[in-house]
């Protein structure tokens, strides 16, 4: 827009006319406006989605900063090897929610300047300046161009600075960036994994200490039954014995058998005595039987885990926790320790793009663009 004016008639005062009345047209019509607001939704969509698995990656990191599993005879704490992931995707995501701000002030900006009140503005100043063009005013004409540069500009700047940063972002840096986010979930990923096999490892742990709980109840349930068992024997003893010497002492039929009619009464209630007493035991018996069997059951159950967590194969339980392997495991936190030094540099260079695409091209354009402004103002 560096063009000077001259009184006399010349190509200079129909550029500017052309101008005057292309501006107006191009603001009307809104398609700079469209461009600039698919390029801003664009940026903000791809900002948020880094946003959002820096943001998965630290709620992770603080998960597995307090656990602890066991491979073969050593145990690791995962926060020992996580921690240098701690502070540096907390800063990370600080400023990627600067950057998501950014855009978030282009994009109510761009819905301002894009108002029916500015091309109204810009419609005005045209016509205005169109007019001066052709009275011969000096003055006039300068005010009034300078009147319609300024509306123009703040018109059209930030969807020209939007559009160029698009440019910018899709020719050098857009690839790149999206190559970076794909290194990023891979990592969330391979955090989740660890996750995932931390938590196999904390639930085998915990169900072998209830298994062992439960083994020195069922241990203590079958003493306690067999001490029992033992007094009913002795009991169902004693009561046939008294039997044998009540029906000995009634004589005749009733020494034959107890339940015979010649039997007294007493002896009638020794006999409903004994079989109280065998049906007791043998329900006892059956009881420490049944414990017995939950107490193989339950020793077969942490027979199994154990060897499920040195790495050995077992089959057998179902219902168990799949037990992480421990090669697995401590091979998934090698991977993870070798990949921090390039998890942190990538981390670097996306937050430096974003960044450089969210404030300083925009910015550095918007200065170019007001240079530009400058320039055509002191010419007119």
């Amino acid at each position: 827009m560096n063009i000077p004016i001259h009184y006399q008639p010349s190509p200079w005062r129909y550029l500017w006319l052309l101008l005057l009345i292309g501006l107006p047209i191009l603001g009307w019509h809104g398609v700079l406006d469209d461009f600039s607001s698919q390029d801003i939704n664009h940026s903000i969509t791809n900002a948020g989605l880094i946003y959002g698995t820096a943001r998965g990656i630290n709620a992770l990191v603080s998960v597995l900063q307090g656990t602890e599993v066991n491979v073969l005879v050593m145990t690791f704490s995962i926060g020992e090897v996580l921690d240098p992931v701690n502070d540096l995707i907390e800063r990370f995501s600080e400023f990627v929610l600067w950057a998501l701000g950014s855009l978030a002030l282009q994009k109510i900006l761009l819905a301002i300047v894009s108002e029916t009140m500015f091309n109204v503005l810009l419609s005005a100043a045209a016509a205005v300046a169109g007019v001066s063009l052709f009275v011969g005013n000096r003055r006039l004409l300068s005010a009034t161009l300078r009147v319609f540069i300024t509306i123009a500009f703040l018109r059209f700047s930030l969807g020209l600075v939007v559009i160029a940063n698009s440019w910018v972002d899709t020719l050098f840096l857009d690839e790149a960036d999206q190559q970076r986010h794909i290194a990023m979930e891979n990592f969330q990923g391979d955090l989740r994994e660890l996750d995932s096999l931390s938590r196999k490892e904390d639930e085998a742990r915990a169900l072998l200490t209830a298994l062992q709980s439960e083994r020195v109840k069922l241990e203590q349930q079958r003493n306690e039954v067999g001490r029992a068992l033992d007094l009913l024997d002795a009991a169902v003893q004693a009561a046939e014995a008294n039997l044998e010497t009540l029906a000995d002492q009634a004589g005749g039929l009733c020494k034959m058998s107890a339940l015979s009619p010649t039997c007294p009464e007493v002896v009638k209630k020794a006999k409903d005595a004994l079989k109280q007493l065998e049906f007791e035991q043998e329900s006892t018996a059956a009881s420490l039987t049944a414990i017995g069997d939950e107490l193989q059951k339950s020793e077969d159950k942490m027979a199994c885990l154990k060897k499920q967590q040195r790495g050995e194969n077992c089959s057998f339980w179902d219902s168990l926790p799949d037990a992480p392997n421990p090669a697995v495991l401590k091979q998934k936190l090698n991977d993870i320790n070798a990949s921090l030094s390039s998890f942190a540099d990538n981390c670097i260079n996306l937050l430096v793009s974003l960044l450089l695409k969210t404030v300083v091209i925009p910015l550095l354009f918007m200065y170019l663009l007001l240079r530009t402004m400058r320039m055509s103002w002191t010419r007119v």
